[in-house]
């Protein structure tokens, strides 16, 4: 896979950043609490490893010189001892995907703030931050590799365009399988792989804050890495829910908090579940009108293989109304099954051909019935119709989105709606739209008169008025 050709430093060659009283004292406190004779079971055991039992000369010292090694803004250093703490170099060395998995656990249970003993890791997040980035992969296999044309948008969801075909999927999966098998993963793969991947960067930090201050629950991370900001790494205060959730997993609410925004990221409140509220287009509208910003959650019915789990994110409040409406804030996304070429979960932004954003009708004879996020009409990118127990799912231009469902007609499994922003407004503009207006209440006859472009003069008129 390349020869080891990085250069060895160690904490002699350029001093390692000093660790605080505090930091000194979680160092102490952790070490006593593990045994001696501790296997790489999880972060928490790499750790203890790592620490205090050096397996070679770069990264020899104390533990507290160590810990200040895993943290120093000097890329190599820290690129040396990462790669220590991993097991890679050991006489008996790990995998990488056992290691990666070990910290997205611990991460996640630091990011929302949650104590399990059992994995909350679903394997598809292991493989797909694997192959974070995309062409940190393509440049450990290719010697001769150059920056392809990239298209798509964040996170590294994107699709690379090569002159021959499948070589891009033939290097993930050769690296992916690489990463299952011990001792597969030399020195310089490693290297630029950590250096190019800033979404591990993330969960390394996540992991190791909360395998130092287990106890700690606040949103401000007490260990940190000089290459992670205050913004990426803002998480919720606290989700009581999300543990019984049937769709919301950890891993799923991880990857779509990092695309909301910020004011989006710090409370969600479950709102609606089809398991525990029961199967009800009614409570269903009920849930979602005019609450504020969604995340909506589906999981299709299959007879057989594994159903997908897809769904959107709504920042403007739903209203009731016979056109499209919303803000290009809102986006798509479903998740890949293991099985996928690249498994992980892929997110659609809106890219701008049209502002077909949201769609939300309900109680009419001519115009669809139900809840649509982009594309047009009848030929939806996500449709849930009001029956509650079908929709639809199409390419959609609007967020350059592929199919979301395993078949473009799916059957409703069960659906979730999370509440992620309350809507900013007044108490007084609910109690002035109590009453319908007579356009409000003639949703056909208005969608009629907005393809003739005729002026609504009695839009404001509430449909009781006694003068009219």
């Amino acid at each position: 896979m390349g020869a080891n050709t990085s250069t060895t430093r160690t904490s002699k060659d350029v001093p390692a950043k000093k660790l605080n009283t505090e930091t000194k004292d979680a160092l102490n406190a952790f070490l006593s609490g593990h045994d001696p004779e501790t296997k790489r079971t999880n972060f928490s055991s790499y750790l203890y490893l790592y620490l205090a039992e050096p397996s070679n000369e770069p990264t020899s010292g104390s533990p507290a010189q160590r810990l200040a090694c895993l943290s120093s803004s000097d890329r190599i250093i820290q690129s040396n001892a990462m790669y220590e703490l991993s097991g890679l170099a050991r006489d008996k060395p790990t995998s990488l995907n056992h290691f990666v998995s070990s910290v997205c656990h611990y991460a996640l249970l630091r990011f929302w703030h949650i104590h399990a003993t059992e994995p909350c890791v679903e394997s598809w997040l292991t493989n797909w931050v694997l192959v974070q980035p995309k062409s940190a992969i393509l440049q450990i296999y290719s010697s001769d590799y150059q920056q392809q044309r990239v298209t798509g948008n964040s996170l590294g969801l994107t699709m690379l365009s090569f002159d021959e075909d499948n070589s891009a999927e033939q290097h993930f999966a050769k690296w992916i399988n690489d990463a299952e098998q011990p001792g597969r993963i030399s020195t310089e793969a490693w290297r630029i792989w950590w250096q190019h991947s800033s979404i591990f960067h993330e969960l390394m930090c996540l992991a190791l804050d909360y395998a130092l201050y287990p106890q700690a629950l606040s949103q401000d991370l007490k260990f940190t890495l000089p290459q992670i900001s205050e913004h990426n790494m803002r998480s919720p205060t606290t989700i009581p829910a999300l543990e019984s959730s049937c769709l919301l997993s950890p891993s799923i609410g991880w990857i779509i908090s990092k695309e909301l925004p910020r004011e989006a990221r710090t409370n969600w409140t479950r709102v609606y579940s089809s398991k525990l509220d029961g199967r009800s287009w009614s409570m269903f509208k009920k849930a979602i009108a005019r609450r504020g910003s969604l995340l909506i959650l589906v999981r299709e019915k299959l007879e057989k293989g594994k159903p997908r789990v897809f769904g959107t994110y709504i920042d403007q409040d739903l209203e009731r109304r016979p056109s499209w409406q919303g803000t290009s804030l809102n986006l798509l996304f479903t998740v890949h099954p293991n099985d996928a070429t690249i498994p992980g979960l892929m997110v659609y932004k809106a890219t701008g051909f049209n502002t077909h954003y949201q769609y939300f009708n309900y109680s009419t004879k001519t115009l669809p019935n139900g809840l649509g996020i982009g594309g047009q009409m009848e030929h939806f990118g996500l449709w849930i119709d009001s029956s509650f127990t079908c929709g639809h799912s199409n390419s959609a231009a609007t967020f350059g989105s592929q199919q979301l469902s395993t078949h473009s007609e799916f059957t409703i499994d069960t659906v979730e709606a999370w509440l992620v922003r309350p809507s900013q407004r007044l108490d007084s503009d609910d109690d002035d739209r109590t009453q319908k207006s007579i356009v409000e209440a003639n949703p056909e006859a208005v969608a009629m008169l907005e393809m003739a472009n005729r002026k609504m003069y009695s839009k404001e008129l509430p449909v009781n008025d006694k003068h009219f």
